[in-house]
């Protein structure tokens, strides 16, 4: 997130600018220089501030829509507001509790605490809430391990380079020996490990057959599986909660700008790579027409990378209009993801 150079604004014009910018959150409507006379923390005239207003339109701050006489923040406005300008927003004690239950939660895998997770963001906040599972650009399987657990199927554990065990009962339909499971799982180890998935072809699963001579059957559906949880990994993924909270804003009434994010976040590709080339530890946030995606020109993401052993393996965060509350919204992120992270640490150490 860079900061833009704000030498060329004096105390006056950046105590306007935070003023429209606030104002305009609150009620998505032009701001005038009547209602900022009465919000102002110092006394000046409405000429004065129209004058103001007007150098700060000059120097790309604010935009004048259509022909009102209000004005609104561009999105160098924004990002000068949310840099420099805003204050902090301190989460009530409920807000808290709120946050503490959802991260509390202790159940199996991280799929269940993101979504608990991304429901209380958008409770919190009344906007649309991501739960994101990032994409790591090459994952190879360090470890095999291979446990018999019926007369049907082998558990697979699968220990990844990006810090992630991954573990899948894989049936092949007969009895597993541990003879079997044995041989198996060191062929496994001698093949696999090392290897991404791009790189598995015809010549190596032949040499795996050949490896495993009477024991080639089981191959299939181990490759299967292998596959399968791997490319979840490579793949990344978005879970939304609290979509219909959008339609309570003006900026998403016009049916095809509706139509163009929703079927944005539907196909995923662009939200998942812009959160898995994400700087970690902190928050993230993409205003607007920063964005290189047309369907999110007038729509803010803000987010957070959640990490374990340094790896992403989450990120929370919120999308909505770009008059959002950055305050409350960066503030419940930061604390969630803080209550994530431990909760991922404690389980780890235990």
């Amino acid at each position: 997130m860079q900061k833009e150079p704000s030498q060329e604004l004096d105390q006056r014009r950046r105590m306007i600018l935070k003023a429209v910018v606030e104002a305009h959150i609150k009620s998505g409507e032009p701001v005038g220089s009547k209602l900022l006379a009465e919000m102002l923390p110092v006394t000046l005239s409405p000429a004065t501030i129209r004058n103001v207003m007007a150098e700060l339109e000059k120097l790309g701050y604010l935009e004048q829509p259509h022909t009102s006489a209000g004005r609104i923040p561009s999105s160098k406005g924004y990002r000068l507001y949310v840099n420099e300008l805003m204050n902090g927003y301190l989460l009530t004690s409920a807000e808290q509790n709120e946050i503490d239950r959802a991260a509390s939660k202790r159940l199996v895998g991280i799929d269940n605490l993101l979504k608990g997770a991304a429901e209380t963001v958008s409770n919190l906040t009344n906007y649309t809430a991501l739960a994101v599972k990032p994409r790591h650009r090459r994952v190879l399987v360090i470890n095999f391990k291979l446990l018999p657990m019926n007369d049907f199927g082998v558990l697979m554990v699968m220990q990844t380079s990006v810090g992630i065990v991954k573990t899948r009962f894989v049936e092949v339909g007969f009895k597993v020996s541990e003879e079997m499971s044995a041989k198996l799982e060191e062929t496994l180890n001698e093949f696999l490990t090392g290897v991404s998935v791009e790189d598995v072809n015809a010549s190596l699963v032949s040499e795996m057959e050949r490896e495993l001579s009477v024991y080639a059957p089981l191959l299939i559906p181990i490759m299967r599986a292998f596959m399968e949880e791997i490319g979840t990994l490579n793949g990344g993924e978005l879970r939304m909660e609290g979509v219909d909270k959008m339609l309570k804003y003006p900026e998403y009434s016009n049916l095809e700008s509706l139509k163009g994010l929703l079927g944005l976040l539907e196909k995923k590709d662009y939200i998942l790579n812009v959160v898995s080339g994400a700087r970690n530890d902190e928050v993230n946030i993409y205003i607007g027409p920063e964005s290189e995606e047309e369907h999110l020109k007038g729509t803010s993401l803000v987010f957070r990378t959640i990490s374990e052993n340094e790896i992403p393996v989450a990120a929370i965060g919120v999308i909505g209009p770009c008059r959002m509350d950055y305050p409350k919204v960066i503030s419940t992120v930061e604390y969630l993801s803080d209550k994530i992270s431990d909760a991922i640490k404690n389980d780890s150490n235990k």
